[in-house]
């Protein structure tokens, strides 16, 4: 009897089957599993880096007809295009009526920067949006965005958090008038980081919920459990089902579009990025600058939890990442919508 001498080819072959069998056993249980359970959630807040190289393993096993790691790989890499192949692809972008507002937006999370903030302002300043949302808005940051961009954003409502933990801070830089806001209070061992504002937008109401959903990590103390997530935004959603007119809901989510909460979100309102932008739209995390180092800075940007979304009241005509990040672990996201008529 003899045996055959494993080739380079059929060991690289039965790794890639080895991983598609992986992959295939993880979508299977983020099918069938509770979405809310611990180990549902730390799947899919990675999933879709996990998926990314199927759509080079794949194409290789054919090439080298390994049948059995192709079959493996297969699944995994229609889910991947079945996701994500339209943001790749020329999509139609509505005409908005000629009279229509056009309101340009920016959400950023601002890792509670409190010394190196010019880099900052100098994003919010380039970016130039009719309206910007905040998330981790310290006292320093505050201040400065304050007084160094009064000149462009007349209206301004801003909530630092405490010295101790500026990361529940929150804050709306406005072209347009506020004429209401309220900030929701932390309440521990979850805090609760929401404000919501009107802005008068040429005589429409523009409803504006500003968000920060509890991170996957137990950094307030409380056991690790991703159910505070899934429960704010259930409760934000029911706000929100109660308004009548423009609604944008925009922050830091600490979610990915293959977490539980998402479908949820656009069963009931439109992800901006997911309709006129293009590619993957990753935002987080920035390991670029040392203020915001937290981890390996070679590891790429992989993760989109930051997002705008908006009701029918609004057409989508732009979505785009903004390339820097300004010294934060998350870049900006910028949209244009049209507001019309539902």
């Amino acid at each position: 009897m003899t045996f055959r001498k494993p080739t380079l080819s059929s060991f690289i072959a039965t790794l890639f089957a080895l991983y598609g069998l992986l992959l295939c056993i993880i979508l299977l249980i983020r099918q069938v599993g509770d979405g809310n359970t611990i180990l549902i959630s730390m799947i899919t807040v990675s999933l879709t880096v996990l998926l990314m190289p199927v759509l080079l393993f794949f194409p290789i096993t054919l090439l080298l007809r390994r049948w059995l790691a192709a079959a493996f790989l297969a699944l995994p890499f229609f889910f991947f295009l079945l996701n994500y192949l339209l943001l790749f692809l020329p999509r139609p972008v509505a005409t908005p009526p000629e009279d229509a507002t056009r309101l340009t937006l920016l959400t950023y999370n601002l890792h509670a920067e409190k010394t190196i903030l010019a880099p900052m302002i100098d994003v919010v300043r380039e970016a130039n949006t009719d309206i910007v949302s905040f998330q981790e808005m310290s006292e320093e940051a505050s201040v400065t965005f304050d007084t160094g961009a009064a000149d462009l954003y007349p209206y301004r409502a801003l909530f630092p958090a405490p010295e101790n933990n500026p990361y529940h801070g929150r804050g709306l830089l406005s072209r347009y008038p506020i004429t209401e806001v309220d900030s929701w209070p932390v309440e521990y061992p979850i805090p609760v980081r929401l404000m919501r504002a009107v802005v008068d937008v040429n005589g429409t109401l523009v409803v504006i919920y500003n968000f920060h959903a509890p991170p996957s990590t137990p950094i307030y103390g409380q056991p690790l459990d991703f159910g505070p997530r899934g429960q704010q935004i259930d409760d934000v959603l029911k706000m929100i089902e109660g308004e009548t007119g423009a609604v944008l809901w925009m922050g830091d989510f600490n979610t990915t579009d293959m977490d539980v909460n998402y479908p949820k979100i656009v069963a009931r309102l439109h992800d901006v990025y997911r309709e006129v932008g293009w590619g993957m739209g990753f935002t987080n995390p920035d390991w670029s600058h040392p203020q915001s180092n937290e981890g390996l800075p070679f590891i790429p940007i992989h993760q989109r939890p930051d997002y705008i979304f908006h009701n029918d009241h609004f057409l989508p005509l732009e979505a785009r990442v903004w390339p820097t990040s300004g010294g934060s672990d998350h870049r900006a996201v910028l949209a244009t919508l049209a507001l019309v008529s539902p």
